[in-house]
């Protein structure tokens, strides 16, 4: 007589499954809410394009509130800038970079110190750069590698053309990699091609097609509005929303609203670092508010989704948890060494 064996759980992941995954896994703002919806916000390992109209620099400005949102949200960035300034005027814009960060509420000094800049002025160099942003992930917890204008040294007008094309491929593909690996977003820049057409492609947009995961078409409509154009998305149809740059809060492209749940969180966690922790007399505490701290920083994805109203309810929920993760930790070694005693 033969026993059968237990059947092997299914290999397979309903879609249910998948669904509820998909629903939990941390997002980056852009920003602005409705830029939010068409893209599903910023994830971790993901490729995002955002390329414009030559002259137009909606493309280099979302990148660099990308750049601010990771900073405020408690990880480093990685800058890569891509051009010669001398030949295509491709540059860093101070300016706007210290405006975003003002308007975020960050001391521009710490904010600053989170951004590890790494400047790619020909072919050569960019075909260098993975490694040296390699270098810069195994030393800081980065949750971005943002790139100004990532096509522009490869494909144009005043590229000049040493290095085969087929490398530009590899260059990316290893620059997706190592974020991949490190579990951070990769957020581009770069022009569109002069085509008379509604949605023109990328500049290198055949060598970037087949590695970009979502890809977002941005045209300046007047001073304030910008047309935002979902060309490819790993789970979303092709579509399009109106971003108002100038227009209600909730819509202005770049920033976090008042209202918005992950606003007022990250305003109590702000005011809470300032202000109440350093009132702390006792070391221990305040080195116990900073293991709290960091537990709020890597929850807000679940206390964002949670269904209550206050925000300083959130954290006192979350700080209860780790607490109580602690006690439980302690419960099982001093039950093990009373089970050592025993023997």
């Amino acid at each position: 007589m033969t026993t059968r064996r237990p059947l092997d759980p299914p290999a397979f992941t309903s879609v249910l499954q998948v669904y509820a995954s998909r629903a939990e896994v941390s997002r980056l703002s852009t920003g602005s809410h409705r830029l939010d919806q068409l893209i599903g916000g910023i994830e971790s390992t993901r490729f995002y394009l955002f390329y414009s109209g030559d002259g137009e620099k909606t493309s280099d400005r979302l990148v660099y509130r990308l750049m601010v949102e990771t900073v405020k949200s408690g990880g480093d960035v990685v800058y890569m800038l891509c051009g010669n300034y001398r030949r295509d005027r491709t540059s860093l814009d101070s300016e706007l970079l210290l405006d975003l960060i003002e308007e975020s509420g960050l001391e521009p000094e710490d904010a600053l110190s989170h951004i590890h800049i790494i400047g790619v002025f020909s072919e050569a160099q960019l075909m260098n750069a993975p490694s040296l942003v390699e270098q810069v992930m195994n030393n800081n917890d980065v949750g971005l590698l943002a790139v100004q204008q990532i096509s522009k040294l490869f494909y144009s007008e005043s590229a000049i053309g040493f290095e085969d094309r087929t490398e530009f491929t590899g260059v990316i593909s290893r620059l997706k990699e190592l974020c991949s690996v490190h579990e951070a977003a990769l957020a581009a820049s770069c022009m569109a091609k002069k085509r008379r057409s509604l949605h023109p492609e990328p500049m290198g947009g055949s060598y970037l097609r087949p590695l970009v995961n979502v890809m977002v078409y941005l045209r300046e409509i007047n001073g304030e509005e910008v047309s935002a154009q979902l060309i490819k998305h790993f789970e979303k149809r092709r579509t399009g929303k109106r971003v108002s740059l100038g227009g209600k809060e909730d819509d202005v492209l770049g920033r976090i609203t008042k209202d918005s749940m992950r606003g007022r969180l990250q305003d109590q966690m702000r005011h809470l670092r300032s202000g109440y922790r350093d009132a702390l007399k006792d070391n221990t505490m305040q080195t116990a508010f900073d293991d709290v701290w960091g537990d709020w920083n890597n929850e807000q994805g679940a206390m964002i989704y949670a269904q209550v109203v206050s925000a300083l309810d959130l954290l006192n929920l979350t700080g209860v948890l780790a607490n109580r993760r602690e006690i439980e930790k302690l419960r099982g070694r001093l039950e093990a060494l009373e089970k050592r005693d025993e023997d």
